[in-house]
């Protein structure tokens, strides 16, 4: 173990089988073993590791559950050391008249969620593993969810950020004011900064009172293009659902082979619609989303009761569990963002550059903002199959961008798609958000090797 003075009566570890979990998150990217991981419990620990480790010239990497798509919390450098949040793990405050909350960043989302609801509010960013996922994490990666449609993403309830800088100092930015201009605004910065800038410390967020009443569909679409065309047909005739989520053909029957939910496989697309507000005006979205429905050629089930919701969520929530489980099969996953009148152009593409590879490719997600979530299955045993898989990986970008969308709606940038984002971006837009990092981070300690 290294001279630890500075941060004595912290928990932290040089043996190699802690080293070893630290070296890879939910990603395929391969990282290398840090040199020592570390768990503070507040943010004066954080500040202490962080002085200490950049005093030894160690680099330093930010991490929350470890639940991230991109790689973004997997060291790069051997000479690097893990800041893990997962212990902060307190509910500060929850102010029902300002409807703030204020969390340390180890904080469980869904726990989060029921935390709320015992009085009466509503945390609307809803990531699919946010049973798992941490709030700074969510926040480090401007996560999302299937209820962005209507609610916004993770960005839109940041209201004030504690940030313990790279040189250990410890600032504030935003506040507790719902509207605020006042120079910069620098929490900004800090939202979908994948740990590059900072580490997240302390989070205050906006809630909202819980919606009186939930309605879900379920709607089957025989082909693939309709489904497509149905979903801005229905935001264009005034209604805003809640979510409104997309899976595949191909992805029902993963679902179906290892769940048995009863699900129709005789479907190209299946399209989960909620709608939440006073229910009869949200009964009445419910009867006009089915004749839209109907146009399209989609047959529609309606769920009102939690129990009948909760059977059709588990079939959405377990569809990346059910893609893991299959036998000799890697998953290159990756999210895109296109706008929703280029979806069905998107997924047909999508299913023809699977035709023409012949390699499979799951396709599902947040089809009410354009977000989907796009899996790539090769064969492990495969080199050959795995290069084409990357190479398929290369054309997705280069058909959302020629779509006008993202390389990434939520998932961020991190190792996996670090090799593609001149794709996206110009150099000089590179070359401001390399100035930027330089500003906060001179000495460039703070999770290297990520985005740029």
């Amino acid at each position: 173990m290294k001279d630890l003075n500075l941060i004595k009566g912290i928990d932290i570890s040089d043996i190699r089988e802690d080293l070893i979990c630290y070296s890879y998150d939910a990603s395929y990217a391969q990282g290398v073993i840090p040199e020592l991981v570390a768990w503070p419990k507040n943010s004066d620990e954080i500040s202490r590791i962080v002085k200490w480790a950049t005093n030894k010239e160690l680099k330093i990497v930010p991490r929350g559950a470890g639940t991230g798509m991109s790689g973004g919390a997997v060291p790069v450098n051997s000479r690097s050391i893990v800041i893990s949040l997962e212990r902060m793990t307190e509910v500060i405050d929850i102010n029902t008249k300002n409807f703030t909350t204020t969390v340390q960043p180890g904080v469980i989302n869904g726990e989060l969620q029921k935390e709320l609801l015992i009085y009466g509010l509503f945390y609307p960013p809803d990531p699919a593993s946010m049973d798992y996922c941490t709030i700074g994490g969510n926040v480090a990666t401007n996560a999302g969810g299937p209820r962005a449609i209507k609610y916004g993403v993770t960005r839109n309830y940041v209201m004030e950020l504690e940030i313990v800088l790279p040189n250990g100092s410890i600032v504030n930015f935003g506040g507790k004011t719902f509207k605020r201009v006042v120079g910069y605004e620098l929490k900004e910065l800090f939202i979908g900064s994948e740990g590059t800038l900072g580490i997240i410390s302390r989070i205050t967020l906006r809630v909202l009172p819980e919606p009186e009443e939930v309605i879900t569909l379920l709607i089957s679409f025989k082909d693939l293009e309709n489904a497509g065309k149905f979903i801005p047909k229905i935001i264009g005739s005034g209604i805003t659902p809640r979510t409104l989520e997309f899976l595949d053909k191909t992805c029902l029957q993963i679902i179906e082979e290892n769940k048995e939910l009863g699900l129709n496989l005789d479907i190209d697309a299946l399209l989960l619609v909620e709608l939440d507000g006073e229910l009869t005006s949200i009964k009445r979205q419910a009867e006009k989303i089915v004749d839209i429905a109907r146009k399209f050629k989609g047959e529609t089930q309606i769920a009102t009761d939690y129990y009948s919701r909760e059977n059709l969520w588990q079939a959405r929530r377990s569809i990346s569990p059910c893609i893991l489980k299959m036998k000799n099969k890697e998953k290159i996953n990756v999210d895109i963002a296109v706008p929703i009148d280029k979806l069905a152009d998107a997924l047909t593409k999508l299913k023809e550059l699977s035709l023409n590879s012949g390699i499979p490719i799951v396709s599902f997600g947040h089809a009410g903002d354009g977000n989907i979530h796009v899996n790539i299955l090769v064969n492990k045993e495969d080199e050959e199959q795995r290069k084409k898989g990357f190479d398929l990986l290369k054309k997705i970008f280069e058909l959302t961008v020629s779509l006008e969308g993202a390389i990434s709606g939520e998932h961020g940038i991190g190792i996996t798609k670090k090799p593609y984002i001149d794709i996206q971006l110009s150099q000089k837009n590179i070359d401001l958000m390399r100035a930027i990092k330089k500003v906060f981070d001179p000495k460039e300690v703070m999770n290297p090797g990520k985005i740029f």
